[in-house]
């Protein structure tokens, strides 16, 4: 496939070939682990290296990760599937793997993603996806992802991820370019090496490369070099993207495509040299000469950042990295070592005015010597410039040694130490110089080491220097044992180390440093550096970022003068020595605030520092302290010490060496003096010294008091933050029971707004946010408070910038505030969250969450999905997808509880309620928890609220019961399986709500799922728990089950279990009822077997004559007697104890009537008078009679007026004024009730008569049929639950008729071959008393008959029935006198 070959192979042979070749390098990559790690690292490195060189101008967001996360995500799962021999877990994994590429793959190549370019993840990405493809046995898509490759980014594919592949294909094509190069490369070299006139065409110039030469070379030369391996990289990237192209047109034709011309062969051309630049003839038998010199192709020439904006798109891989900086993280040279990290610079000076331009010159030697390019200083002319007789020496400007000063502050640096760079400034004349040569170099050094060669570390030169990735170059020994003590920044820029790998040596530097030593041999032997200061105390300091500005300098060049500096320490001993020896506490006040003067005046330089930390000077400090009573002067003294202790953490030994002086500080503090909480901050007190000296409540009135520190010494922080941390800092060493003290310590000292409005200060926004977090876990009722006034995005920002631990604090700080019992306000807090950023927080939220340790997975899970829910719940979402997932994973860890407790809290915060099991009791009529919750948080719920809440609680439970056909049900079966009582509990709350807002829901299939996973686990928690609430919660659940037709059949097997303990829950739960009722009258089930009545006690008041009537009232039973007694019963027990017994009717009782209202009794007797009586715990007081001038044989009353029945026809009104009224009808009355303005009479004929007592008119209600044989008439009416049940008279085999009042229809008939005399009508059942003795019992919905029942004095007539209220008691009075009570099981 060469480019100048007049053959052009067929697209069928082309086809054969790339997927020979592309298919044996894929196929080579897979079976070989080392290659695929070496070139994932090798990539990891430069986008680790690009990250921070981004962080050097601008913060990176944590968010902007997220498509880096997709791609390693990606790599990691087809890592798995390679190395898996599973076939359903590989196809799982690599589909998982080409869903996580895709995301790099199709990603604007214009772009950048997190600093990095787009190309280089893209074609990193189509990599990857070509060895997917070959694991899918599909090689033509392998082969046209790595032409995908190489036509996103040539220059990198042929660099980093395939160069000998790119060698065999593409390679070929293009030796007319590579020969333009060589050409061109030989006629500027041989401008370059002296005496070059002899030199060969094809000699190998790297042989001439060498220190010397780079130094010597001229800045139009220098500019030659960078442009002809510019031009030469663009036609090889460019040439390579034309033939990639043309390859994949060849893999493309002849399928399915549309494409159906025959790709034509694209010629590489080289570029085109200007004419005006060809100095002289090159023979025509250069052209092809070196195939591939040694650095041709492979050194990116880089421009600045104004330059890179007006490069072209296809130049992109050339001039991405726009800056200096940006070199040393994407060194893009083949084969490039460690050393080049730590390569001089060459300088590149500016010219004719004109702005200066940043351009890197890369060379290669035969000894692998790399040269990088750095910026000069700005050049002024007449500061440069020397005089006439200098002979021309060049002299460094005076600028220079101030720009040293503030090498933290530079990009770029004259001379920096950071790189061993060495630059000169000069005038921008005609005359040709050679830069930085040795006589040169020599020169400008003068009588001492260079500062470059010096480690800040030793102050001595350089044996074995490394430079670090911070930029800074140490002594390797120095920098080793700095590490081993612990450190983990770099001792000058205080920037984290990454990696505790020391790079290997930075041989350049080194090479600098030995021709130095054979020039300068009398110098080579002194050790240190005299410019630089020789204080090694602050080599091992690791201070917080906010100290660095405090942090005594190391750099090797001081911002005063060294006669400057001991001025002012001959100044300064006088008042150490007063400080020191003086018994005049005034002497020594004045000593002092003299020396903290002195000390503003040096800028914390070291040999004053030194001076200061003596242990004499400490004692006169602490003298101080101790016996002041001068704001100014303790003030002050705190000052030195704070600012002594920040630029030497050694210092620290002097101050606490003595126990009494942190006693000292701890009193200063007590006594008001806040500036005090710095210094003892900075001294890192342990918890127990805290605790010791009760510094909390002082650290809680700083924080809550508007104190401001003195503005005549600027504090290293300010006394609020210091005690913020120290607060925070015994918050987290702390047990339980002091954290709770504490932060209800903060609560009552009213702190929160204060610690609220130092949320702004990024530097203690962590430690104000862990405390906060530390409340509301405490105290839940300030979680309204902190929500109403804090603003989540500083939260998210220090989520973005924080590291893991400060992430899931963050994580666990929004959960608690949106888990507010207003809807509406978390509604809010959540769209902040939301909507918060340039990046997606919910695509931050989702790389987080796959990320992030598996104890932080279920808040954040939960904080995701309840983000993604505040849209239209019915979309699909990935979002909702890998929320849901995590959260269902982790309740099926069975071996992990706290995991599976976690992930619970996690559902249960889903709901919006914080009381979500105390309303799920209210629903089911168990309402103390309920209320009692509502009055101890004083919430009202107003009716927007309620519909917030509402809408809130659907779109929830549709999401989680929708989820994968209701995965989540088969989750909390595991849970509810659980041996631990906690975690069954909660999944318990968790399970009744979904499944109660399921069947609020519309079907959508899934409740098929939830009652296979829960049903029978309800069943079991019903019979089995010995825990009320558990019950009742179990009945909220089964009560929507009924309601399925599909359930109804799985409960029916254990409907004769359930039903015993549903009648014991029935006082305790509205809703059992409705349970029962379905149960009984399911087909499946037999009501007869499930009946169960055990006769309990039987009273004997024969002496009293005949039971006329019965009544069950607030556990009291009332009886009434034929001798006018009436009696009342204490029915809690299992035998009826009499409590009372009144006489003071004259006859016979017939009847007794309670109304709804149950405040009162009413009694009827043969003596022609109506009683009325007060019920009390204690018994009945009459409160009235009435005389009503008949026999009463039937009564029912209101607040009015009594209706009653005697011998003869018709019904007596009697107003309890006293007047009487006759309402006439023609049938003789048996029976008669009252409900509401209808009262109903039972007549003789089975007829029934219903009058109006509003407009007292009579109807018939219902006319029964009159039989031949005997007489029929109604002996009992009986109303409940708006139905009419009669009995009487058996005819045909039915002694009894149930009516609906409303509808005057017939629901149905009780079945009887016996006489009924008596009725009694609860919430199940329906029972009719007989002369013979026996009691019929039907079910009351079915209206089946299931039971008889008989006394156990034998055949006997009962004359009265009685039910309590919650159909556990039947009472019946006989003839005989006789009372028997059954429990009905």
């Amino acid at each position: 496939m060469d480019g100048n070959s007049s053959f052009q192979m067929e697209p069928e042979d082309i086809v054969r070939s790339l997927t020979t070749i592309i298919g044996t390098f894929v196929q080579d990559q897979l079976l070989d682990q080392r290659k695929r790690d070496k070139q994932k690292e090798q990539c990891g490195e430069r986008l680790a290296a690009e990250d921070e060189s981004n962080n050097k101008e601008t913060e990176v967001r944590y968010s902007d990760q997220a498509v880096l996360a997709n791609l390693d995500w990606g790599m990691d799962a087809l890592e798995e599937a390679i190395n898996t021999s599973n076939i359903e877990t590989k196809m799982a994994r690599l589909d998982y793997a080409e869903k996580m590429l895709q995301v790099c793959a199709m990603l604007d190549t214009s772009d950048r993603t997190a600093g990095v370019p787009n190309f280089y993840l893209s074609a990193w990405a189509h990599l990857n996806l070509s060895y997917l493809w070959m694991l899918r046995n599909n090689v033509t898509n392998a082969v046209l992802h790595v032409l995908e490759m190489f036509t996103v980014d040539p220059f990198f594919s042929r660099i980093d991820f395939a160069p000998e592949l790119w060698k065999t294909l593409f390679l070929p094509n293009m030796s007319s370019i590579v020969g333009w190069y060589s050409e061109e490369r030989h006629r500027v070299m041989m401008d370059l090496i002296p005496d070059s006139t002899d030199l060969s065409f094809t000699v190998d110039f790297d042989l001439y490369f060498n220190e010397s030469l780079v130094f010597s070379m001229r800045p139009d030369q220098a500019e030659k070099i960078q442009n002809l391996e510019k031009l030469y990289g663009q036609s090889l990237d460019d040439n390579t993207r034309l033939y990639a192209n043309y390859f994949k047109d060849c893999m493309n034709y002849g399928s399915s495509t549309s494409k159906k011309a025959i790709p034509m062969l694209p010629i590489a051309e080289p570029p085109m040299t200007p004419l005006h630049e060809v100095s002289r003839k090159i023979p025509d038998y250069v052209k092809f000469g070196p195939i591939l010199p040694k650095s041709a192709g492979f050194s990116p020439v880089l421009k600045d950042k104004q330059n890179a904006r007006e490069s072209s798109s296809l130049n992109a891989a050339n001039t991405s990295f726009e800056n200096v900086e940006d070199a040393t993280a994407w060194d893009n040279q083949e084969g490039i070592t460690k050393e080049t990290e730590d390569s001089p610079k060459v300088a590149s000076p500016e010219g004719n005015g004109k702005k200066e331009a940043r351009s890197v010159l890369r060379l290669q030697s035969t000894r692998d010597i790399y040269f990088k390019g750095a910026t000069s200083p700005e050049v002024h002319r007449d500061s440069s410039i020397g005089s006439a007789d200098s002979d021309d020496e060049i002299k460094p400007p005076k600028s220079v040694r101030k720009n040293f000063a503030h090498a933290d502050e530079r990009s770029s640096s004259f001379a920096d130490v950071n790189n061993g760079a060495v630059s000169f400034s000069r005038e921008n004349d005609t005359r040709s110089p050679n830069f930085g040569s040795p006589q040169q170099f020599d020169r400008s050094a003068q009588s001492r080491p260079p500062k470059d060669f010096v480690c800040p570390i030793t102050t001595q030169i350089f044996t074995d220097p490394v430079t670090l990735e911070t930029g800074q170059t140490y002594e390797r020994k120095a920098i080793e044992e700095w590490m081993r003590r612990g450190n983990t920044t770099c001792p000058i820029t205080r920037q984290p180390l990454f990696s505790n790998i020391l790079p290997k040596t930075n041989y350049v530097l080194k090479r600098l440093i030995t021709s130095w030593r054979e020039q300068h041999p009398d110098l080579a032997h002194e050790s240190s550096y005299p410019g630089t200061p020789t204080s090694s105390k602050t080599s091992n300091v690791s201070q917080p970022r906010r100290f660095v500005q405090a942090t005594v300098a190391t750099s090797p060049t001081s911002v005063i003068s060294q006669a400057a500096v001991e001025a002012i320490i001959s100044g300064l001993k006088p008042f150490v020595t007063c400080l020191c020896t003086s018994e005049d506490l005034n002497e020594c006040e004045a000593a002092l605030l003299t020396i903290a003067k002195m000390w503003k005046e040096s800028n914390a330089d070291p040999m004053v520092h030194a001076c200061l930390s003596t242990a004499e000077a400490v004692n006169g400090f602490m003298d101080v302290l101790s016996s002041s009573l001068s704001r100014e002067a303790l003030a002050t003294t705190v000052y030195l010490l704070s600012e002594l202790l920040v630029a030497d953490d050694n210092f620290k030994e002097l101050l606490t060496s003595v126990d009494s002086d942190f006693e000292t500080l701890a009193a200063l503090l007590e006594n008001g003096l806040f500036e005090a909480a710095v210094l003892i901050y900075l001294l890192k007190p342990t918890f127990s010294q805290i605790n010791s000296h009760n510094l909390l409540p002082c650290l809680i009135q700083i924080i809550s008091s508007k104190f401001q520190d003195s503005k005549d010494h600027e504090m290293v922080m300010s006394s609020k933050d210091a005690a913020i941390e120290l607060l925070d800092q015994v918050l987290n060493e702390g047990d339980e029971n002091s954290r709770s003290f504490i932060a209800l310590g903060v609560i009552s000292a009213d702190a929160i707004p204060d610690l609220l409005g130092c949320l702004n200060k990024l530097d203690v926004r962590q430690s104000v946010l862990s405390i906060l977090l530390c409340c509301i876990q405490t105290d839940r009722s300030c979680r309204n408070l902190i929500a109403s006034s804090i603003d989540p995005c500083l939260v998210l920002e220090l989520f973005h910038g924080g590291n893991e631990n400060t992430r899931g604090m963050c994580i666990d700080f929004l959960s608690e505030l949106v888990q507010l019992n207003r809807r509406t306000l978390s509604n809010q807090i959540l769209q902040i969250i939301k909507d918060e950023g340039a990046f997606s927080t919910m695509h931050t939220l989702l790389v987080y969450l796959q990320n992030a340790p598996m104890e932080q997975q279920p808040a954040v899970a939960s904080l995701l999905l309840q983000l993604d829910i505040l849209v239209e719940p019915r979309k699909m979402s990935i979002y909702r997808e890998e929320a849901i997932d995590t959260l269902t994973d982790m309740l099926q860890k069975k071996d992990f509880p706290n995991l599976q407790l976690m992930a619970l809290d996690a559902l249960s915060s889903l709901s919006g309620k914080s009381y979500t099991e105390a309303w799920l009791l209210n629903l089911a009529g168990f309402n103390k928890p309920y209320e009692a919750f509502m009055e101890n948080e004083k919430m009202k719920m107003d009716q927007e609220e309620e519909k917030a809440a509402y809408s809130w609680e659907k779109r929830v439970a549709f999401v989680l019961c929708n989820h994968e056909k209701g995965v989540i049900f088969e989750a909390l079966e595991q849970c509810l399986k659980s041996k631990s009582i906690n975690i069954a509990k909660k999944c318990l709350v968790i399970a009744t709500w979904l499944v109660y807002m399921l069947y609020n829901l519309p079907d959508t299939g899934v409740r098929d799922s939830a009652r296979r996973s829960l049903l029978n686990q309800y069943i079991h928690i019903l019979q089995s728990s010995k825990n009320l609430e558990d019950k009742i919660l179990a009945t909220v659940a089964l009560r929507s089950f009924i309601s399925d037709p599909g359930a109804l059949g799985d409960i029916g097997g254990y409907a004769k279990t359930m039903y015993k303990t549903l009648r014991k829950l029935k006082k305790n739960s509205v809703i059992v009822g409705d349970i029962m009722k379905t149960l009984m009258n399911l087909p499946s089930v037999n009501a007869a077997e499930m009946w169960s009545a055990s006769e309990g006690f039987e009273s004997d008041s024969s002496m009293n004559g005949e039971v006329l009537s019965l009544i069950h009232v607030k556990c009291r039973v009332i009886s009434s007697h034929s001798d006018g007694t009436i009696k009342v019963w204490d029915a809690n027990k299992r035998d009826l104890r009499l409590i009372q017994e009144v006489r003071e009717h004259s006859k016979a009782v017939t009847c007794l009537y309670i109304p709804p209202s149950r405040d009162k009794l009413y009694s009827g007797s043969l003596d022609k008078t109506i009683r009325v009586w007060i019920v009390k715990p204690e018994g009945i007081h009459c409160i009235q009679v009435h005389d009503v001038k008949e026999s009463v044989h039937g009564l029912t009353a209101d607040a009015n007026f009594a209706y009653f029945f005697s011998q003869g026809a018709g019904v007596k009104v009697f107003g309890w004024s006293g007047v009487t009224k006759h309402i006439n009808f023609k049938q003789s009355v048996k029976c008669i009730d009252m409900i509401g303005d209808k009262l109903y009479c039972g007549c003789s004929g089975f007829s029934i008569l219903e009058t109006d007592l509003q407009k007292t008119s009579t109807t018939t209600f219902y006319s029964g049929t009159r039989k031949l044989l005997g007489k029929q008439s109604i002996n009992s009416i009986c109303i409940h639950d708006d139905l009419l049940y009669t009995g009487g008279t058996s005819v045909d085999g039915t002694a009894g008729k149930v009516f609906s009042i409303t509808s005057r229809v017939l629901v149905g008939s009780l079945s009887s071959a016996f006489d009924i005399h008596s009725l009694a009508v609860n919430n199940d059942f329906i029972f009719g008393a007989t002369k013979n003795g026996t009691i019929e019992v039907w079910l009351k919905e079915r209206l089946t008959r299931i039971v008889s029942m008989k006394m156990r004095s034998g055949i006997t007539k009962i004359t009265s029935l009685a039910s309590d209220a919650e159909g556990e008691m039947l009472f019946a009075g006989s003839s005989d006198g006789k009372i028997q009570a059954w429990e009905l099981n």
